[in-house]
């Protein structure tokens, strides 16, 4: 049977919590999230929760920009074959066609909200990133996902029937036997009982489990553990992409310099000043993220001091400053300028492809919850992600999510008893930056069975003494990386042969006898392998 984990609040009886009704509540406020708030019929009851500001969802950190076949040279059937190629056969090819075809639909969806992307005298401004046959990238400027999320916010805050629900975490989805009912959530310390016909979980991905990461701690993968203890299906954990090219500031945290500058040009170069991707792929710099992430950390192995940089000078100082604004800004504010300095960089984690398992509506195994953006595994990105393929999909799943409810929904359903999957009084006594640190180590860019199975015997250790906490939303994000991440380690451990983003250096080639094309790895109540 599938492990439980743990949950922290010391509540006992359902009834005795605040309750709201809803008709749909949607968890997470990220591109998703508000694509499905936007999407949804003006006559239902929409609350919207997220746990951050907005400057802290992953949508908002998003740089490069948007995946669609709308270029002069370019088209549906070849993005659908780009992102098949960078799946390394693991994609779900249906699900990649829905996502190449309703592109441009997706596009026209923010255009009409007001979204009004980077132009030059043919058009729009499309750019190419890794992986990618050609331009294809819709951007603004090089904070897209920033624009396209104050865009969305807007538009959520002016929806009359939308209710935002700010600064409360998703403590467990709420189930009958038969469908689910609603979620519990934290909010200004007390616990709350929100009661609906559907819940959408669009909590995004589990990056932030990484202590090097792109993505706020805050990207902690919660809507998935909470999924997942109410019985919810999910695949592809052990799949995690690293950026290649990012930053570590001054202050400590991780800058993303976007794949779009060594789309325009920038070169990768050793410590000896050398340009090195080419020895390792025959596509350079523009190869898969996975290709280019292990070959910066071989070339940094083989190069005295083990520094690789990111080069740009040759592109000019007007056209960074102005193609690459918030880059050239933080860079410049660490005291180094891209017209004259290389920028010393790392992979970090970047984007879960694993998470809640969906069909082509978003619907998972639990009848009224539903699933999008990076906290679903909907088997579009397979083994690696297509580069700005993520922003597309928030855009197209979301708003196929809300099609779905919307022909779905009655408020005709007679109330049943609820349950969650909370175990209470039971904790954690270890820090969880110990166990991002861990996990930075056991299952980085490259892994090995030992150091997976040794962090996992730890885990094991830990969670063997309890401790009684206080009811709160750091207490719940603990006990689940502790879930989420010994799901990652299991799955690593199973897919014995190296694919995409999970590569094994004890088993470092594809293992097609044992894996076939469409497999998926899959955690419910109980491992199902198909």
């Amino acid at each position: 049977m599938a492990e439980r984990g743990y949950i922290t609040p010391s509540w006992k009886e359902l009834e005795k919590l605040e309750r709201k009704n809803y008709d749909v509540i949607v968890v997470g406020a990220g591109i998703a999230g508000m694509t499905v708030a936007l999407s949804l019929e003006s006559k239902l009851r929409v609350a919207i929760i997220s746990k951050d500001q907005l400057t802290e969802s992953s949508t908002y950190k998003a740089q490069g920009g948007m995946a669609v076949a709308v270029g002069p040279d370019d088209s549906v059937k070849d993005h659908i074959a780009d992102t098949l190629r960078v799946g390394q056969g693991l994609c779900r090819e249906e699900a990649v066609r829905v996502l190449a075809g309703e592109g441009p639909k997706a596009l026209e969806f923010l255009q009409a909200l007001g979204a009004d992307f980077c132009h030059n005298q043919n058009g729009l401004d499309l750019t190419r990133e890794a992986g990618h046959s050609c331009k294809r990238v819709v951007h603004y400027y090089d904070y897209t996902g920033k624009y396209i999320a104050e865009t969305l916010a807007c538009k959520v805050n002016r929806r009359n029937n939308v209710e935002p629900i700010g600064n409360s975490f998703l403590v467990d989805i709420l189930t009958t036997q038969d469908r689910c009912g609603g979620c519990i959530m934290e909010h200004s310390g007390k616990l709350v009982h929100l009661q609906s016909e559907a819940v959408v979980v669009a909590t995004g991905g589990y990056s932030g489990l990484f202590s090097r990461s792109t993505n706020a701690v805050s990207a902690s993968g919660d809507g998935i553990a909470a999924a997942y203890r109410a019985g919810a299906i999910i695949a592809d954990m052990e799949f995690v992409q690293f950026h290649p090219t990012v930053f570590n500031t001054f202050s400590g945290k991780f800058f993303l310099l976007t794949e779009a500058l060594r789309g325009e040009g920038a070169l990768l170069r050793n410590s000896a000043g050398e340009r090195f991707m080419f020895n390792y792929h025959p596509s350079g710099e523009l190869a898969p993220r996975d290709e280019v992430s292990r070959a910066i950390l071989r070339e940094a192995h083989q190069q005295p001091g083990g520094q690789i940089y990111l080069d740009a000078r040759h592109l000019g100082k007007e056209y960074l400053v102005d193609r690459f604004r918030q880059v050239y800004a933080e860079l410049a504010q660490n005291n180094y300028f891209m017209e004259q300095d290389v920028i010393p960089i790392a992979p970090a984690a970047h984007y879960t492809i694993g998470g809640i398992k969906t069909d082509l509506w978003g619907r998972t195994n639990i009848s009224s919850l539903y699933a999008c953006g990076e906290a679903a595994a909907t088997g579009v990105h397979g083994a690696n992600r297509l580069a700005s393929n993520s922003l597309l999909e928030g855009i197209v799943f979301g708003r196929r999510v809300a099609t779905y409810i919307n022909g779905a929904f009655s408020a005709t359903k007679e109330p049943s008893t609820l349950s969650a999957g909370i175990t209470e009084e039971i904790g954690s006594c270890v820090d969880i930056n110990v166990l991002r640190k861990k996990l930075d180590c056991a299952a980085d860019v490259e892994r090995l069975g030992a150091e997976l199975e040794a962090m996992l015997k730890w885990l094991s250790d830990v969670e063997q003494k309890p401790q009684v906490s206080a009811a709160n939303s750091c207490n719940y994000r603990t006990s689940n990386a502790y879930q989420l991440a010994r799901l990652l380690l299991k799955a690593a451990l199973l897919r014995t042969e190296s694919r995409g983003t999970h590569y094994r250096k004890d088993f470092p080639e594809k293992n097609d006898a044992d894996f076939s094309k469409h497999m998926m790895q899959q955690w419910g109540r109980e491992v199902v392998m198909e």
